[in-house]
């Protein structure tokens, strides 16, 4: 067999300017495919980073009524307890924090003007460590007193009512059971919330005031928990349900990943998109070469009459131009990685600034992952591509009579 892979290699050699086209076509489709893959997967790491902080949090402790319940209906239901279930959670010691969360709404009003809204009772110091609200400040302070009677607006709900910093509103809500209360805070930060719709009605308050306004102190609709970066989110998640249930404790434990719906549409729009952009890139690899090969067949008609009348078995001249396809495919994604390799780092040394992720308000620098499974697979594809791409050259090679190739002009 190295006798026919030194004589394919040999051909290649002596065919350079052909083989250099045909090799470009590979190195391109080899860089498109590693570059492409690295950038969708530190895509995927924002979206999944700011997805996390969109939450505040890996995962969600809710009541155990709220098994098989919707979003909706599990939001009614409060945690008793929060702060008894937050010191048993913080004692495995993959939990960096766990932070409670009131869901309630109603109106806020400042004069005459007032407006609905959708709001949040939280541990200011908490929530600015996991959450992604805190990137979002465009005028005041982030809240840091958690028992003072401070509220945090949208810059829509904020443009509603007329309010700025430093100005005092009436927020309104309706206790559990069905009273109407109100607390008069002032405004201490206005939030940009890159989606419209939460932007138009988004409210903070510490949770002391919250639970006070809605009267449910010690209580909380869940219980996030922030984890290690290195983390097994779904490990977690069973140790600690188990954990919890063993104390006494029950709760139906979700991960951000189950409440995603948007992450995993996007992910699964990128997945398709990728596979679609490399089957056009094969199909376009694949009808490249295999052009450029036909014509060698052509040109080299003589040639392989010459071998054919000399002994060489039909056989033996279709593996040749098998191998001069494999070796071009070996090669050229050989050259690929090292162009890979080197754009990559010249990429992300470049400090390019991204748009902000879905979900999100800043944009990361470009840096595009290492992916060594796209490596693998690309030497893969491309030797495969170029594989049957001089499938029927070497067919047709191996069929030609070797006295109308001998008379070929």
């Amino acid at each position: 067999m190295s006798r026919w892979v030194r004589l394919a290699a040999r051909n290649l050699r002596r065919h350079a300017r052909r083989t250099f086209l045909t090799g470009s076509i590979v190195v391109v489709g080899f860089v498109a495919v590693t570059m492409t893959s690295g950038f969708v997967s530190q895509t995927f790491s924002s979206l999944k980073a700011a997805t996390i902080r969109g939450t505040g949090g890996h995962l969600r402790l809710l009541d155990p009524r709220a098994a098989g319940k919707t979003d909706d209906e599990a939001a009614i239901l409060l945690l008793d307890d929060w702060q008894g279930l937050a010191a048993i959670v913080k004692k495995d010691p993959r939990v960096v924090q766990a932070m409670p969360k009131l869901s309630f709404f109603g109106l806020v009003a400042k004069g005459e003007k007032s407006a609905a809204y959708i709001g949040t009772g939280t541990i200011p110091a908490l929530e600015k460590n996991a959450s992604l609200a805190s990137d979002t400040v465009v005028s005041g302070t982030f809240l840091s007193n958690p028992d003072a009677d401070e509220v945090m607006l949208g810059s829509g709900l904020a443009r509603a009512l007329g309010a700025k910093t430093g100005d005092l509103v009436t927020v309104m809500a309706t206790t559990p059971d069905g009273a109407l209360n109100a607390v008069d805070a002032s405004v201490d930060a206005v939030l940009s919330y890159p989606i419209k719709e939460i932007d138009d009605r988004l409210l903070f308050l510490p949770y002391a005031v919250a639970s006070k306004l809605l009267r449910s102190e010690g209580k909380a609709n869940t219980l996030v928990v922030l984890l290690k970066d290195d983390a097994d989110v779904d490990a977690t998640a069973r140790d600690l349900s188990r954990s919890l249930e063993a104390k006494g404790r029950p709760v139906v434990v979700k991960t951000w990943l189950e409440t995603a719906a948007f992450y995993k549409q996007v992910k699964l729009l990128y997945i398709a998109i990728f596979f679609f952009m490399g089957l056009v890139l094969s199909t376009v690899v694949i009808l490249a070469a295999a052009n450029t090969m036909t014509m060698s067949v052509f040109e080299r008609t003589r040639e392989i009459g010459t071998l054919l009348a000399i002994g060489m078995e039909r056989g033996q001249i279709r593996t040749v131009f098998l191998l001069e396809g494999v070796l071009l495919g070996v090669v050229g994604s050989a050259v690929g990685a090292a162009a890979s390799f080197v754009l990559r780092l010249i990429l992300n040394a470049s400090g390019i600034m991204l748009p902000p992720p879905p979900g999100g308000t800043r944009g990361n620098v470009l840096h595009v992952d290492f992916i060594p499974l796209a490596y693998g697979l690309g030497f893969a594809i491309m030797s495969l591509t170029l594989l049957i791409a001089a499938w029927w050259p070497a067919r047709r090679a191996a069929r030609l009579n070797p006295v109308e190739a001998l008379g070929h002009v």
